[in-house]
């Protein structure tokens, strides 16, 4: 046989090869695929869900709800079901073949179970693997998916940054925001064009979170799109991209997005633009914390979160590489559920113009502004007396922001309890030598009783929306704007310990918490006396109690209350399009 021949022969055999291990692996993976399904078919029997089809699962009955066609979010799906279902604590979805088996909790009780410690699970229940679709966005290192003694070193390494006593030395700073903030809005009203307020909500927060975590100012509220930081190569162009990258969990399948060739390359792109940025900033900040004089060392007035949780630390490249996932994890929940917070709480104060009860509000929050700052100076003096820098000074500002606004933080926590941004998912590691504990929970089965019940392969999901809105637990006004039920101390002794979670709770809460709250607190003291607030679309004056569910067909009234849609956290339909008046 001649050489080219010999060389044919090779390549044919090469390729037969190739197509033979192909065909094993594809024939292994198929085989697992049907394993699983069918042992998924044959567990979780006893908690409540949907028919099930023997091949298809819950994929036919919930697909048609979780299409990612509708423009709302997967909890509106989740409460469909929920209610068909009789309104159980949990319920299930079985996604096999295409995906795992979620268990949806809607009780307060079965939440806690999960978020607390255990004889098996040292700092709860391990995150879900969900939250992998985000990786490039918060860094394969982040505090918001590391697990076991890792995330203690981390969370222990950046408490003291998000400790009330440190925050409060940067009450001024955030005061300084606002204030741009607060100067942003009077222009909108100057020009009476309607907005959308997620943009100079999400600058506010962005320039905060930079500030304070990096002491680095982005100035996103007066930049220009398309310049510096918000240039097609600038930080926080990356950071929003990249959200809008994240793989939509959650929404029903959609092979156009999940084989698109382009997105995973795009989301590579801008996390190295990302990371290259905040790897140079976390140097910087190495750098002043070892330069800074051993008298200044001491203190940790004004010294950034990053600084604290870095001194004394060896700036080794995997302490750097650690520290600029945390910080795209603070960038991510400071941009994203903050600026929601803040678009929710416009949204409420918006509904005064047409509502007695919402005016109502709006006259208790301007009372009691009027009585903490007084009158003198206008409607915009909150930010002045806060703003002063003096030692003082100061402490009044930490008194006033920690505990002399009673309505002004029940308002934050109405508002949190009916538009919660975010939820927690979570996993129970699946039976194997290496996990040998069966995990149960005790909840409401199929034929009606309380029953201990095998929970290991699940993923958890919390549903918030359904825990906050749980008529059982807050009365038959759950779904009411009431600020007062929180400084009514009698109606707060009979709701149980959970049944609040928005930063979540046990040793994984959020670390920023305390952080959006002064921040909340601070603008709605900015803005409640001095602006009136009109929402465009979607305002709500048609909502009644006994309204429906939002399809998002685009077949919904126009002039109900908008809704939440998924995007990698909740956030409203429409950017929650405004416009905004100055008071006469």
């Amino acid at each position: 046989m001649s050489e080219s021949g010999r060389s044919l022969l090779d390549s044919k055999r090469i390729l037969t090869a190739f197509v033979v291990l192909g065909a094993v692996y594809l024939s292994i993976k198929l085989f697992r695929i049907i394993k699983n399904t069918y042992q998924a078919r044959h567990r979780y029997q006893e908690i409540p869900q949907l028919p099930r089809h023997p091949v298809w699962g819950h994929l036919v009955n919930m697909g048609e709800k979780l299409n990612p066609t509708l423009q709302r979010h997967p909890d509106y799906a989740f409460e469909e079901i929920w209610n068909s279902l009789g309104k159980p604590p949990a319920f299930l979805m079985d996604l096999h073949p295409v995906d795992g088996a979620f268990l949806i909790i809607a009780d307060h009780g079965l939440a806690e179970e999960i978020s607390q410690p255990s004889a098996t699970f040292k700092y709860s229940l391990p995150k879900s693997d969900t939250l992998m679709a985000m990786y490039r966005l918060i860094g394969l290192e982040s505090l918001i998916i590391a697990e076991g003694e890792e995330w203690k070193v981390l969370r222990r390494r950046f408490n003291k940054g998000f400790s009330p006593q440190h925050l409060h030395t940067l009450d001024w700073l955030i005061i300084s925001k606002t204030q741009d903030f607060v100067e942003r809005l009077k222009e909108l009203a100057k020009s009476g064009e309607a907005f959308l307020l997620k943009d100079p909500a999400q600058d506010l927060t962005t320039d905060i979170i930079t500030t304070v975590a990096i002491e680095k100012d982005y100035h996103a509220q007066t930049l220009p799109d398309g310049i510096g930081s918000k240039g097609s190569l600038g930080l926080l162009t990356a950071s929003r991209l990249l959200s809008k990258l994240v793989y939509p969990v959650g929404r029903g399948f959609d092979p156009f997005v999940y084989f698109n060739p382009i997105r995973p390359v795009k989301s590579w792109f801008y996390e190295q633009v990302f990371n290259r940025e905040l790897a140079v900033r976390v140097r910087e900040q190495i750098a002043l914390e070892k330069n800074q004089t051993e008298e200044k060392a001491t203190s940790t007035l004004q010294r950034s979160i990053t600084r604290l949780a870095l001194s004394g630390l060896d700036p080794d490249t995997a302490l750097v590489r650690s520290t600029v996932a945390q910080i795209k994890s603070f960038l991510f929940a400071g941009q994203d559920t903050t600026a929601t917070l803040i678009q929710w709480m416009c949204f409420e104060l918006s509904k005064a113009s047409w509502s007695p009860a919402a005016a109502a509000i709006v006259k208790s929050l301007s009372a009691e502004h009027d009585s903490v700052f007084g009158v003198e100076g206008g409607p915009f003096n909150a930010l002045d007396v806060l703003g002063n820098t003096d030692e003082a000074s100061r402490k009044e500002t930490e008194a006033i922001l920690g505990n002399r606004l009673p309505y002004t933080t029940a308002f934050i926590k109405e508002t949190l309890r009916r538009h919660p941004p975010a939820a927690t998912a979570r996993r129970v590691p699946d039976l194997s030598p290496e996990n040998p504990t069966p995990v149960t929970m005790r909840m409401r089965t199929v034929s009606g009783e309380e029953r201990d019940v095998e929970v290991n392969g699940l993923r958890i999901y919390s549903a918030q929306h359904l825990i906050h809105q749980h008529e059982d637990i807050w009365g038959p006004d759950a779904r009411v704007f009431r600020p007062e039920r929180w400084l009514d101390e009698k109606y707060m002794s009979t709701i149980p310990t959970g049944a609040w979670r928005p930063f979540e709770r046990g040793p994984r809460n959020c670390i920023g918490q305390e952080l959006a709250m002064v921040e909340a607190k601070v603008v709605l003291c900015a803005v409640v006396r001095g602006f009136e607030w009109e929402k465009i679309g979607y305002s709500g004056k048609s909502q009644t109690v006994d309204m429906g569910i939002p399809r998002g067909d685009g077949k919904d009234d126009l002039e109900r209350e908008v809704w939440h849609i998924n995007q990698v956290t909740s956030v409203p339909l429409d950017g929650m399009k405004m416009k905004v008046h100055l008071k006469r």
